[in-house]
C-alpha cells in the first residue's frame, strides 16, 4: 500500500510531458531550419568552389549598391526632406514621405541608365506621387521627369519652373 501510495504522489509533482502534437511541431520546425541552413550553406559554397555565378552576385550587389546610391541623393534633396519633415508633421505621424523605384528598368538619358525614382506621400489607404526622378546609379545628376510633357528638366530648372518648395508652403 506504501508503494502505491509513494507512485501517486510521485506522479502529481512530476511536470506534465508536452503533447506529442507539440512535440513533433517543435521537431518538425528544428528540421526545417536544419534543412534551410544545410541549403544556404549548398548555395553559398557553390559558386565558391566552381567559379559558377560569382560575376553574376558581383554585379548584383553593385546595382543594389548603386540603387542605393541613387535613392540617398534624391533623399538629400532639401525639397525631399522638407516634404518628409510636412507630411509627417501634418498628417500627426499617420503619412510619411518616401522615395520609391517606379519601374525596375534603367532608363537611358544621353546613352547612360539611370534610375526611375518617385517620391511619394504614404497613406495607410494609398500612396499618391508627389514627383517623378531619374537619378544616375552614382546619385550625382539628378533629373525631374515631368509625366506631363514627357521632358526631363535639371533641378535648376524645375526649382526656377515649379517652385516646389512653395508647394508645402500651401498646404
Amino acid at each position: 500500500m506504501a508503494a502505491i501510495d509513494l507512485l501517486s504522489h510521485a506522479h502529481t509533482t512530476m511536470p506534465p510531458r508536452a503533447s506529442s502534437s507539440k512535440t513533433a511541431i517543435i521537431a518538425g520546425t528544428l528540421a526545417g531550419l536544419l534543412a534551410a541552413a544545410l541549403a544556404a550553406f549548398y548555395v553559398y559554397q557553390q559558386p565558391a568552389q566552381h567559379g559558377g555565378n560569382a560575376p553574376a552576385a558581383s554585379s548584383q550587389t553593385a546595382a543594389q549598391e548603386q540603387n542605393a546610391r541613387a535613392v540617398d541623393a534624391l533623399m538629400a534633396l532639401p525639397e525631399i526632406k522638407a516634404w518628409s519633415a510636412h507630411i509627417e508633421k501634418a498628417s500627426a505621424g499617420r503619412a510619411h514621405g518616401a522615395v520609391m523605384e517606379t519601374s525596375p528598368e534603367t532608363r537611358l538619358v544621353d546613352g547612360q541608365p539611370y534610375y526611375q525614382l518617385s517620391f511619394f506621400e504614404s497613406t495607410p489607404d494609398a500612396a499618391h506621387r508627389w514627383e517623378s526622378f531619374v537619378v544616375s546609379p552614382d546619385g550625382k545628376r539628378i533629373l525631374v521627369d515631368d509625366i506631363v510633357s514627357g521632358d526631363l528638366l535639371s533641378l535648376e530648372q524645375w526649382r526656377k519652373d515649379s517652385a516646389p518648395m512653395q508647394r508645402i508652403a500651401t498646404q
